[in-house]
């Protein structure tokens, strides 16, 4: 990286000053511009964060984040005793509604959760609202053990016009991958293992069929559940990983008419036909298709992880959960590493948003995470599960990490994507739209968006 002058403190604590703007004084509370961003190679230490003086760290986070945070929080504020945490909880959708005109205001938060893709991330990419973090990472060594697929829905160019490569600007602390679950009394007793490819899932779900029971539980009334999720997991199969991504992050040349995609589209349509899915799933919410695989309507269930602990509180030994390899033999799955993470470029205490967001996602913090039930990014050797459906994710966790590719989200592509492919699946699915229908309707709404993006 380029860097351009070197302050006194900063030559001492391995920090690098690589951008001068306006800015105001620590602990003013007026954030009118970007201010001194400072490039670091070591972590931030508690001298440095003590310099600051007696400031007040502002941080927006999702609902979900409230418990973590709780934990975090007393643990930071201890070891930086000149800094006070301000937490604003937010629930998810009034989350998304106002975080980027807040970070773009003069009294942006420190840190905030955001959201990949085009509208979040890359709004404020676009206006210069977040500090990139590619320093933070290396100097933490956050991204040791972890696939590289999982940064690309972080990266973005510097105009905030395309994702999937350039700096990284946000980080999750905790993974949600889509797999599918199973029900360990159902394999026995059909004499299954727990499948490992989508040809042992197709093995499985002949047999599950044959004999009598519901092969896959589906609640789709939202559409999502089908359409992002389940089809999300039968493109990861057939499709290669690099083309679709590359096609969500709005890549000129890119198209969902491919070989792969078709495939997987082919193999839904097969799967309605033949009856693998849960009767009456349209008018089925997905909370009430978990509680009915709770209750035992159902061998799979396809989506993310973060139902294991619905399942869990149901029995905890009853179900377990796992990834699939796809037809290259590695394992590809939706998701990424968690809901962003940001720093504000507008802080003018950043060594102490650097410092928070370093002890989160750091590995002695991991087990946080995993107390609650949540699959940490981080190396996985030593956490310890809170019951048998939670070791099954974290081992699948730890899988993907060694040997295994992020893909991610279809819908993440437009902002009218879920909409179009949740129809389009239902329709499909059902028998009343072919794969070429669907497959043209999915890349009309993709074209018409890049045309009014990139004008």
């Amino acid at each position: 990286m380029i860097r351009t002058r070197r302050a006194p403190l900063a030559a001492a604590i391995g920090i690098t000053t690589v951008v001068l703007l306006a800015g105001c004084a620590p602990g003013s509370g007026q954030r009118t511009g970007p201010t001194e961003t400072e490039e670091i190679t070591e972590p931030v230490t508690v001298e440095q964060v003590a310099e600051l003086g007696d400031v007040t760290l502002r941080v927006w986070a999702d609902a979900g984040e409230e418990s973590m945070l709780d934990a975090l929080v007393e643990q930071y504020e201890d070891t930086y005793d000149n800094v006070t945490v301000d937490v604003t909880i937010k629930g998810w959708d009034d989350l998304m509604g106002t975080v980027v005109n807040a970070m773009n205001g003069d009294n942006a938060p420190d840190v905030t959760n955001g959201n990949q893709g085009f509208a979040i991330m890359g709004t404020m990419v676009k206006g210069g609202m977040l500090r990139p973090i590619d320093d933070v990472i290396a100097a933490y060594g956050i991204d040791e053990g972890l696939p590289e697929s999982g940064f690309d829905s972080m990266r973005w160019n510097d105009d905030g016009t395309q994702w999937g490569s350039g700096n990284i600007y946000g980080m999750g602390g905790a993974t949600q991958p889509l797999g599918l679950f199973y029900n360990r009394a159902k394999l026995e007793e059909l004499g299954l293992g727990v499948p490992d490819s989508i040809g042992e899932v197709e093995e499985a779900l002949a047999t599950a069929k044959a004999g009598g029971e519901t092969p896959i539980q589906l609640g789709n009334s939202d559409q999502y559940p089908l359409g992002s999720h389940v089809l999300g997991i039968l493109i990861n199969m057939y499709a290669d990983p690099a083309e679709v991504n590359e096609w969500i992050a709005g890549g000129a040349d890119a198209s969902f008419d491919s070989p792969g995609i078709r495939a997987a589209l082919e193999k839904l349509a097969e799967w309605g036909e033949k009856g693998y899915f849960a009767a009456g799933y349209d008018g089925r919410s997905l909370d009430d298709a978990v509680s009915a695989y709770g209750e035992g309507d159902g061998v799979f269930f396809l989506g993310g992880s973060f139902n294991g602990s619905k399942l869990a509180a149901v029995d905890p030994d009853a179900f377990g959960y796992t990834l699939l390899r796809a037809e290259s033999g590695e394992y590809v799955t939706t998701g990424t590493f968690g809901t962003p993470w940001h720093i504000s470029s507008k802080s003018t205490i950043q060594p102490a948003a650097i410092a928070f967001l370093g002890m989160m996602l750091s590995p002695e913090f991991a087990q946080t995470y995993a107390d609650s039930s949540r699959l940490p990014v981080a190396d996985l050797e030593g956490v310890t599960a809170t019951g048998s459906m939670h070791q099954s994710q974290l081992d699948a966790a730890q899988a993907l990490f060694a040997d295994g590719e992020f893909v991610g989200y279809l819908d993440w592509a437009t902002p009218t994507m879920q909409r179009t492919l949740g129809a389009g699946a239902q329709e499909l699915l059902g028998g009343r739209m072919s794969v070429d229908e669907f497959v043209e309707s999915v890349q009309s709404d993709w074209s018409d968006y890049q045309t009014e993006r990139t004008g």
